[in-house]
């Protein structure tokens, strides 16, 4: 197989990411590159976008990153594969009844990148990542999910094991340009009505370290 660790791009919100990130490459020796979006849909799409036009595309992209658990299964401190992702709260408030783009007919949910309304991750990467955690499924919003109304809509729609405000931006960018991508994510907190409280960010940022040193790992020795 032709492939060179330096080829991995990993892509992080937040700087607390990066550190965890940074940390995870150097155990492992994964020549890869690193950058730091920015928190959000369209910093994360920005950040891509003029990554993939100024320079040679990269064999795979990684996202990194801190969630939060719609699963009583997936505890603070977890570490996750997505392996499907949607963006939850796009589409149209009628009267308080809330309808996805495709419930709305303002897109078709089986038009590429989309399968039933979702970005679906598969591949060789993926098989080989998977084989080492577990894979859930997403749910990426542009406002974290804290009252209960809200938490209970997400879930009727879209019933995901996770949530993050990045990862179907990063899955659409990857699959328009045909590149190969993986979401990795640290549960840092449940999804409940806000409660800073209940979360646990150091936590989820030393068990990234650690599973992105095993994922890099896993990469660094094909």
């Amino acid at each position: 197989m032709d492939f060179n660790s330096g080829d991995i791009l990993i892509a992080v919100a937040h700087p607390t990411e990066e550190e965890a990130v940074r940390c995870s490459i150097v155990a492992s020796r994964c020549n890869c590159e690193i950058i730091v979006t920015g928190v959000g849909g369209a910093a994360m799409s920005w950040a891509l976008q003029k990554r993939f036009s100024s320079g040679p595309l990269p064999a795979l992209v990684i996202g990194a990153g801190i969630a939060g658990s719609y699963v009583s299964s997936l505890a603070p401190g977890d570490v996750v594969l997505t392996q499907s992702d949607c963006f939850a709260d796009m589409g149209v408030d009628d009267n308080g009844d809330f309808r996805s783009l495709f419930g709305a007919n303002l897109a078709d949910p089986d038009s590429p990148p989309f399968r039933g309304g979702r970005i679906h991750c598969s591949g060789r990467w993926f098989d080989l990542v998977a084989a080492a955690l577990p894979a859930v499924t997403g749910a990426t919003v542009n406002m974290s999910s804290g009252s209960q109304a809200v938490i209970d809509r997400i879930r009727r729609a879209w019933d995901p094991d996770i949530e993050t405000m990045e990862g179907a931006w990063l899955a659409y960018a990857c699959e328009i340009s045909q590149i190969p991508w993986l979401s990795v994510r640290a549960v840092s907190n449940m999804v409940e009505p806000r409660n800073l409280k209940n979360w646990d960010i150091p936590l989820a940022l030393r068990r990234l370290r650690d599973e992105m040193t095993r994922v890099t790992g896993l990469l660094t020795a094909l």
